[in-house]
């Protein structure tokens, strides 16, 4: 397997890895980005419109809003590898060792902005159903393609809250948006504004899936409420985001993490008594000095493009200076 050496790997091409990278890039680092998916992006890419990121008063779709962020990328000749999954980080002195399957990197630093991938739904039918009519995340196509249809969204976080909006553009659609918990607790105000006066959204707050049916396609879903209480409806379609969790298992221990599996970065380090060598470590850095966390892997980090994006560019200057002193 051929090794590459590298002065700055970035693994995962979410908001946080292309952010880092634009800026690393023009300030001369030369980063390498690796990511798993067939385009870099992240779950990002699942937003139908994102109206909290500056410079878009008029609100921005995830896709092009990524497709920004990698031309701006290219622009500095960021070297970018995807699909590139890393199986394996090991240490060996001074490097950062990653492997994928088809090449060995020796890194001097490494960021890890590997995000999230999506919880699944535990429910009787969703296996059969998964593709038919039952999708985790949303397709960003016109919401007039479905016509006349009851479409569910499940999940009560920001995400769900804009497929819920993208759908309801259908005027012949009713969206059913599904939430465990009231939509002020994890969405943002506006959203929920908008939600709560939009004519064709039904909320059901304080409800789970309970059981999906169909046979061949989907066509209704069973809820059930805290209280008690039961209901169903008739679903041409359903769309799930109810959480992600961060995706670690091939790091297999190499860095610290809290029970849910974010990474541990910072200088809190020092009271944890993960913290290996005598310097304080960095903001952003692991528990393995010179391997540094960004977005929404990052346990503290606020789970927001913006905030993602900004994360990644803070992280240049701090990798910069680890450079100098290492």
């Amino acid at each position: 397997m051929a090794t590459r050496d590298c002065k700055f790997l970035i693994i995962g091409g979410g908001p946080a890895g292309l952010t880092s990278a634009i800026n690393a890039a023009s300030e001369g680092l030369s980063p390498v980005l690796i990511d798993s998916g067939p385009r870099v992006g992240g779950q990002a890419r699942q937003s139908s419109l994102i109206e909290n990121y500056a410079g878009f008063p008029e609100g921005i779709s995830g896709p092009d809003l990524l497709d920004r962020f990698c031309r701006q990328a290219a622009k500095f000749a960021t070297r970018v590898q995807c699909p590139a999954k890393a199986r394996t980080l090991r240490i060996d002195g001074a490097r950062k060792i990653i492997t994928t399957d088809d090449e060995e990197f020796a890194a001097k630093t490494v960021l890890l902005s590997i995000g999230l991938s999506y919880m699944r739904l535990k429910a009787p039918g969703m296996l059969e159903l998964l593709g038919k009519g039952l999708e985790y995340g949303a397709p960003l196509i016109d919401p007039t393609t479905y016509g006349k249809s009851r479409i569910c969204i499940v999940g009560g976080a920001n995400s769900a809250g804009q497929a819920a909006m993208h759908f309801s553009q259908n005027p012949d659609a009713h969206v059913h948006l599904i939430a465990r918990s009231p939509l002020e607790d994890k969405m943002s105000q506006y959203l929920v504004d908008r939600i709560r006066g939009c004519a064709n959204i039904t909320v059901h707050e304080g409800a789970e899936v309970s059981e999906v049916h169909g046979t061949e396609k989907l066509t209704g879903v069973s809820l059930k409420f805290k209280d008690g209480a039961a209901s169903s409806l008739d679903a041409d379609n359903m769309f799930i985001f109810i959480g992600a969790a961060p995706k670690v298992d091939w790091l297999n221990g190499t860095v610290g993490m809290d029970a849910k599996h974010f990474i541990l970065t910072g200088p809190k380090l020092v009271d944890t008594n993960h913290w290996p060598i005598t310097r304080q470590p960095y903001p952003f850095e692991t528990t393995v000095p010179g391997v540094f966390a960004c977005g929404d892997v990052r346990l503290g980090s606020v789970k927001r493009v913006a905030a993602a994006a900004g994360e990644g560019s803070a992280v240049v200057p701090i990798i910069h200076e680890y450079l100098r002193h290492e």
